[in-house]
């Protein structure tokens, strides 16, 4: 099989959602494969839940990610994973662009928002 090249494409700037953009689009069907999205967070939190295992490697900024009960802080270089199921909140306080990856979803279970906010 060739190589395939995917284009950058911006998601679409709305409210309660965060800017990024789609670098690997997830997947259409029953088995969808994985995904690779830039995003950041300007004085903001995000949280979301997954079926499938996230993984943020934090590109610029300082990072703040609570699953399970506990809080890890990361800074440019670090790598931060949210396992399948969990609810995971990101918030950085003034800045944070991050490159995140999502494992496939064999089963095409969907993705749930639970909160897009400005931070006081």
């Amino acid at each position: 099989m060739p190589p395939r090249k995917y284009p950058s494409a911006p998601l679409e700037p709305r409210d309660g959602v965060p800017r990024g953009h789609a670098l690997l689009p997830p997947g259409d069907g029953p088995r969808p494969g994985p995904a690779l999205m830039e995003w950041e967070l300007r004085g903001e939190s995000w949280t979301d839940e997954h079926p499938h295992d996230e993984f943020n490697y934090v590109l610029e900024g300082h990072l703040f990610v609570a699953c399970d009960g506990e809080t890890v802080e990361a800074r440019a270089g670090d790598v931060v994973q949210v396992p399948a199921g969990a609810v995971g909140r990101y918030w950085a306080p003034e800045y944070a662009r991050m490159l995140a990856i999502y494992g496939p979803n064999a089963e095409g279970l969907p993705s749930r928002t639970h909160g897009f906010t400005r931070l006081q």
